[in-house]
């Protein structure tokens, strides 16, 4: 979609139509990387936002050349494409892998609101503010509003991350972003037409952007399905190029030959892709997935925002000053207008979980312009006399937001408190800080090393943490929330290391994951009790995934009666791991007894039910389930060989090479006589 556009009229100014060669390029790419880990050390260093330097060091060093005459490299044809074929696709991808996909679909509703009903309206508002201030075509200041609406959320989830923000506003921020750069891609295509003096209908245009942004999802989702069909077959390095494969497929297959979204196509897979993984990847293929991605993402946001920076023209700039100023307020405005009403209308009519004044200022402070909205701008065709004007204010309003709002929005989110952790969250990290001083003594003492140093920071380590736990007073409530999380997360955990280690099937790691997930999330927003675990409910969106999942090709060997022993297995570890790790808060300050034991109970049923399963599986069957019981105990003892094998090959006692052989062999199925 965005290919034709490109390809609609001609873009460049006379005499600056020179094309880019490849070796230019990589030179070009090379040196801007070397300057972004210079830049990324100085801004680390002075607690600026790498993000922020690297537009306004690009942008200076546009202004110096220009002042010597010397040509910026970036003019020509080829520059648009670079950064809509090269850059977004990992963008976009990267950032749906990393996104939380049960926040997702829970938040499914608002996210799908701010990203197509609020861009539309700060579209309207924007354009019809110009047309009436500027005097020019409403069609042409409609055009711009939808280019300029799209936010770039990379500086501000940045400091999201840093200052641990509440899941859902991080949730709400990317997702929001990552879909409206979809839309205002589709919006501004139609407009451009409308102000080329086209002929363009409403109804026409709906019918174009349903199919367009809807089609780019669906391709997006069959490319994500497939990958997670390949998953249990994947080892670590054939995961990671698959995963890139399929960032850029489906992207370009999406917008350049079909005509779709390919931003939507993107961020599809990536959704698709990070539902599946944990349950039919495995551990080493996961960590692959986010060491590459990490990798690339800040590679391609590096780059970006250098490139954005030497594409703002420094003449444009000075010539419509006046302009600039204007879009920056109205922008602003616009985006404040569009965010509140919409947000409060969606909370009365869908009765969705209220979003907050407070997210609601950071929603509207955080909508930054970035890359995408600086493509479109320098996609639009000579030919339109607004042409310069929009360019200029678009680098105008790039600058301006991550000059303001993206130094400012921590200082905001601290100001509104969004910062601080709940006092259960604070007790269960003063828990964690307690549990591995504890830990680390006893390994200590088992190797028999003594360093009174080393014990001495230990022991003051515990003392701070429990001199925190019994500041930390906690009510019934919060006391039911802090046993039950931490037992959860155990339980959790216990069925990830199981499926990782080949010891639970995808498809019951599938199920056990989704069910312990489930639980967590009701637990954190105060919806569950100790005695409803077990009656919750999946977000819509998930019901759908699980759907889906329940059709996707089972790994070879994997059979409904191996699926149901594995999982009664897993939920009797599971439980007794869980009555083990729930010990700890039998003495800890500001926990009661009662809790602490009613938490038990619960376990102790969930650990007897999974043991009734196992007996009448035993009872049914008897041949079958010693068979099974062999093949679980054969598995438990490569798993504890492999990670034996694993540790002596880390200290440096085991060749790498020796190391594999010998795992290879104990996998290679006994020889039979």
């Amino acid at each position: 979609m965005f290919t034709l556009l490109l390809r609609g009229a001609p873009r460049h100014r006379p005499g600056t139509g020179r094309a880019v060669s490849l070796p230019t390029w990589l030179l070009l790419s090379s040196g801007l990387l070397a300057v972004a880990v210079v830049l990324g050390l100085l801004a680390a260093r002075v607690g600026l936002q790498l993000t922020v330097v690297l537009v306004f060091v690009g942008f200076a060093a546009r202004f110096a050349g220009d002042s010597f005459g010397l040509e910026s490299p970036l003019e020509g044809d080829g520059f648009e494409e670079v950064v809509v074929f090269l850059f977004l696709p990992v963008l976009v991808f990267e950032a749906a892998l990393g996104l939380s996909v049960r926040a997702f679909f829970r938040n499914l509703g608002p996210i799908l609101v701010l990203a197509i009903v609020a861009l539309l309206v700060s579209a309207v508002l924007v354009g019809a503010a110009l047309a009436l201030v500027l005097d020019i075509p409403l069609a042409a200041a409609l055009l711009f509003g939808a280019l300029i609406s799209a936010t770039d959320p990379v500086a501000v989830v940045a400091v999201f991350r840093q200052l641990g923000v509440p899941e859902r506003l991080l949730v709400l921020v990317e997702g929001e972003s990552m879909l409206n750069d979809g839309v205002a891609i589709v919006l501004f295509t139609i407009l451009l037409s409308a102000a080329l003096g086209a002929d363009v209908s409403v109804a026409g245009g709906i019918v174009d952007f349903v199919v367009v942004f809807f089609g780019g999802a669906a391709i997006g989702a069959l490319f994500g399905i497939g990958v997670a069909v390949l998953l249990p077959w994947l080892d670590r390095n054939l995961t990671a190029t698959l995963t890139v494969a399929v960032a850029y497929g489906s992207f370009v297959l999406a917008d350049h030959i079909l005509g779709f979204s390919g931003v939507m196509a993107g961020v599809s897979a990536g959704i698709v892709i990070a539902g599946f993984a944990p349950s039919r990847g495995s551990a080493d293929a996961r960590k692959m997935l986010e060491q590459v991605w990490e990798a690339l993402g800040f590679v391609a946001n590096a780059l970006l925002f250098l490139l954005i920076g030497l594409a703002i023209e420094p003449v444009l700039i000075r010539e419509h000053l006046g302009a600039i100023a204007l879009a920056i307020v109205v922008v602003l405005v616009a985006r404040a207008a569009a965010i509140v009403p919409v947000v409060s209308a969606l909370e009365r009519i869908a009765h969705i979980p209220r979003v907050g004044r407070r997210n609601e200022a950071v929603l509207i402070w955080g909508g930054l312009r970035g890359g995408v909205a600086l493509a479109l701008a320098l996609a639009l065709p000579t030919s339109l006399p607004e042409h310069d004007m929009f360019v200029a204010m678009t680098g105008g309003v790039v600058l301006a937001t991550l000059l303001l709002n993206a130094t400012t929005i921590g200082w905001l989110i601290h100001r509104l408190g969004l910062d601080e952790p709940s006092r259960a969250a604070r007790f269960l990290a003063a828990v964690a800080r307690l549990e591995a001083a504890r830990a680390a003594s006893s390994r200590l003492d088992e190797l028999g090393v003594q360093n009174e140093d080393v014990v001495d920071r230990l022991d003051e380590v515990q003392r701070a943490a429990r001199d925190e736990l019994e500041r930390i007073e906690l009510s019934a409530d919060e006391e039911v929330e802090v046993i039950t999380r931490q037992g959860l997360l155990v339980e959790r955990q216990v069925y990830q290391r199981l499926s990782d280690a080949g010891l639970l099937q995808p498809t019951a790691a599938r199920t056990l994951l989704h069910e312990v997930d489930d639980h967590i999330d009701e637990v954190v927003l105060g919806r569950s009790k100790l005695t409803t675990l077990g009656e919750t409910r999946p977000p819509r969106g998930e019901t759908v995934v699980q759907h889906v999942a329940a059709r996707i090709p089972r790994p070879a060997g994997e059979d409904p009666s191996e699926i149901a022993y594995s999982e009664a297995m897993a939920r009797r570890l599971a439980a007794r791991r869980t009555l083990e790790a729930l010990e700890l808060f039998k003495d800890l300050p500001n926990v009661h007894d009662a809790a602490v034991e009613g938490a038990r109970e619960v376990f102790c049923r969930r650990e007897d039910d999974a043991e009734r399963a196992l007996v009448a599986f035993d009872a049914d069957g008897a041949a079958q389930a010693d068979a099974l019981h062999r093949r679980m105990a054969d598995a438990l003892a490569r798993v504890a060989a492999g990670e034996a094998l694993a540790e002596l090959t880390e200290v440096g006692l085991l060749p790498e090479v020796v190391a594999r052989d010998a795992t290879r062999a104990l996998s290679a199925p006994a020889a039979t006589s």
